[in-house]
């Protein structure tokens, strides 16, 4: 019945962390930018790990640019900008004696041309004659919008992408000619990167959709009317019967071919220089050039999609995107009209991005978060003299499935065109893995609970023979005295204990408490209590002791020895070998029975008590076994060596105090590597202090030379290569802040 409750509430937990992995990751109620741009990242590594696709030969897309080369070769005034429109009217008579089936212009007309009305006409001309060309608009503070059919037939419009001013040529004077017009409004992710397409937007000023520049320029390579829009189905945008997979609800995820110039780009001077056309170079040095009559030339562009944009860095036409070269920040650049020719060409050749199922997610996410909970729960139940590396094996095997998940969505994508979510999985994992680990601890504190029980009737001697002595000492109540008070906890008590049957860690804690309960009483200290495996002791009370201090860090040190040889005798017998962290602090406290009328045990409280507690568990962020206050330092810095730790404040307090590691008598012989390491360290917990941060790195790292297993030189060693990289605010003080007890 117990096991079955167990299983009932373990399931519980699996099914609200996987509740709660939904909630962060799919954006249900709110979205959580980092977790998104985590998986948008992921997105670009894919592009990264898969390389660029050769499309330059096979591509139906090639791009006429507008380069520097380009105005330099236009005879005056036609290098000035705006260009005169005859140009243009110029170069869809050549693109469509040539074949090309259409022409996109990535250019904003919105004005009349600075020469002549008679310009513009002939532009006007071009565009209703051959009825192939799409010219580019723009609108302001636009936002995308989905569309659906209602139940009744109608169109029904959910604003997602609104545009807020506009007129109606879409900031285009030739969007009349033949109403051929595609927006070119993009719209980038929460990191600025631009990864999605959008197929049309509304204009509430219009009162119909437009399509965007790309799906325009797809309508007249589909024969298709000007306004056709795609059909908006659940999972799919549908042109042209081609069933192209959303992203999200307004748009899908363009799979780019790779950076910058990997479709053909040909200059638009080359197309504009015909017999009747007279370049710079044509008119400077009196030869004829004519690169447009070469007729193999002119067969490059037939039955191609012509795109007409600019490629100069000046015109700021330039969009980040989810590929990248990799070599250097900032490679994953790319110009507008190259932007739109990705879009296109994915769409001819349907070569779509597919994303995963929102079922197959949350199918994912239920999985993998109960296979890492009841993964972890059944290691960390395993009794076994090995725990710390059956505790490693289970972590190594959680980060290994993490590991194989990301390796598993480059696969995807590289070879399928499928893209799979990495951060909900991962986030399913990960609490799978802390949620069973946390279940545990609870339960290591329930057991450390019934040990403490089975100690609780413990009476000191030395408390009963004062109270014989003195009885009126058995009334409720205390004192305030200068007191020195010791914590000890054994270092992974809960793993340690799961490996022993009941009586095994019975016997087992009775050894180990005897030693170090007969060398409190040895150094005249009082026994306060049990708590599980930790010994609580205090020096001062009830018989007054002028040396507390002194006596108490010589325990601490005695215990230590102690432990060293027991340890030698547990490996005799094959048990698992354990460490005891220590705190000790000096201070006031109160002293004295508190408790009922019919029960009530001599002991001490106050902040001094739970700050001595509160040393014990630091330790374990300096790697010592030992610390002790400034108090109790002060007090006993004549007899013993010990070097500072740190500036702290410990969790629950506000006010920072300083630590210090105890290490030996003073008279204690040391090696003189350890001596030189202590030296450099000190000398690098100066530099630390002052800001000098490379200096610090210099003698912590010369300290762990000599001392390799130096614990506290590894931790501020690793201080300083993080502030070196992030240096602390102006205002830094030093203090590191404790989260934990």
């Amino acid at each position: 019945m117990k096991n079955k409750s167990k299983w009932l509430t373990q399931i519980w937990i699996s099914l609200f962390l996987s509740l709660l992995v939904i909630v962060l990751t799919l954006e249900i109620f709110f979205t959580i930018v980092p977790l998104k741009e985590f998986e948008q990242n992921h997105i670009d590594e894919r592009f990264l790990r898969r390389g660029p696709i050769d499309i330059r030969d096979k591509s139906e897309v090639i791009i006429l640019e507008i380069t520097q080369e380009t105005y330099d070769g236009l005879p005056h005034p036609y290098n000035i900008w705006p260009w005169p429109r005859i140009i243009f009217s110029k170069i869809i008579e050549n693109l469509n004696e040539a074949g090309a089936k259409v022409i996109g212009i990535d250019l904003i007309m919105s004005n009349q041309d600075r020469l002549s009305p008679l310009n513009d006409s002939s532009l006007v001309a071009a565009i209703k004659k051959y009825k192939n060309v799409i010219v580019a608009g723009k609108v302001e503070d636009a936002t995308a919008t989905t569309i659906q059919t209602g139940e009744d037939g109608e169109t029904v419009y959910k604003e997602k992408f609104l545009i807020r001013k506009t007129d109606f040529d879409y900031n285009n004077i030739f969007f009349r000619a033949d109403s051929g017009i595609g927006l070119v409004n993009v719209t980038s992710d929460h990191d600025g990167v631009f990864r999605r397409y959008l197929p049309f937007i509304y204009s509430p000023t219009s009162e119909r959709l437009v399509p965007t520049f790309g799906f325009a320029v797809l309508n007249k390579y589909f024969a298709l009317p000007n306004n056709h829009l795609a059909l908006n189905e659940k999972n799919y945008f549908v042109l042209q019967e081609i069933s192209i997979p959303k992203f999200d609800d307004i748009s899908l995820l363009i799979n780019f071919y790779g950076p910058s110039r990997t479709f053909r780009h040909e200059n638009l001077l080359n197309v504009l220089d015909d017999s009747d056309f007279n370049t710079h170079d044509e008119i400077f040095y009196g030869t004829e050039i004519n690169t447009w009559e070469d007729s193999a030339y002119q067969s490059l562009f037939k039955d191609k999609i012509v795109l007409i944009g600019s490629t100069m860095p000046e015109d700021k036409d330039i969009l980040p995107i989810a590929f990248a070269k990799g070599e250097k920040k900032g490679d994953n650049l790319i110009y507008g009209v190259e932007f739109h020719a990705n879009a296109i060409q994915n769409i001819i050749s349907k070569d779509f991005l597919v994303k995963e199922s929102m079922r197959t997610e949350l199918l994912l996410i239920f999985l993998l978060t109960f296979l890492s909970f009841f993964s972890t729960s059944y290691f960390k139940n395993l009794k076994s003299k090995y725990g710390l590396l059956i505790e490693m094996l289970n972590l190594s095997m959680m980060i290994g499935l993490i590991f194989v998940i990301r390796e598993f969505s480059f696969f995807l994508f590289q070879e399928k065109n499928y893209v799979i979510a990495l951060v909900s999985p991962s986030l399913s994992i990960i609490l799978g893995y802390f949620g069973s680990t946390a279940y545990n601890f609870i339960g290591e504190k329930r057991q450390k609970a019934v040990i403490k029980g089975m100690f609780s009737h413990y009476v000191n001697p030395t408390i009963v023979d004062e109270l014989v002595t003195n009885p009126e000492k058995l009334k409720l109540g205390g004192e305030n005295k200068f007191l020195t008070v010791f914590f000890s906890d054994i270092v992974g008590f809960s793993t340690f204990s799961e490996k022993k049957s009941p009586e095994d860690l019975v016997k087992f804690l009775n050894e180990y408490l005897s030693s170090m309960t007969n060398l409190v009483f040895i150094n005249k200290g009082t026994l306060d209590k049990y708590i599980g495996d930790a010994v609580m002791a205090f020096w001062g009370a009830p018989i007054p002791i002028e040396n507390h201090a002194y006596l108490a860090c010589s325990t601490a040190l005695q215990m230590q020895a102690e432990l060293v040889k027991l340890r030698k005798k547990w490996e005799t017998e094959g048990e698992t070998l354990i460490e005891v962290r220590m705190g000790i602090n000096t201070g006031n406290m109160v002293v004295g029975n508190v408790g009922g009328k019919e029960r009530f045990d001599y002991t001490v409280m106050g902040d001094n008590v739970n700050l001595a507690s509160r040393l014990e568990g630091a330790n374990k962020e300096y790697g010592t076994l030992i610390m002790i206050s400034e108090s109790t330092y002060d007090e006993i810095k004549e007899h013993f060596l010990c070097r500072e730790l740190d500036l702290i404040i410990v969790k629950g307090k506000s006010k920072p105090i300083k630590v210090y590691e105890l290490i030996s008598y003073i008279e204690q012989p040391q090696s003189e590597n350890m001596l030189e390491s202590l030296n450099e360290y000190n000398l690098g917990l100066d530099c630390y202090k002052n800001r000098n941060f490379l200096g610090a790195l210099k003698y912590f790292s010369s300290s762990l030379i000599l001392n390799p297993s130096d614990a506290p030189s590894k931790v501020y060693l690793e201080r300083c290569e993080l502030f070196l990289d992030s240096p602390p605010a102006e205002n830094w003080d030093g203090v590191f802040t404790l989260t934990r007890k």
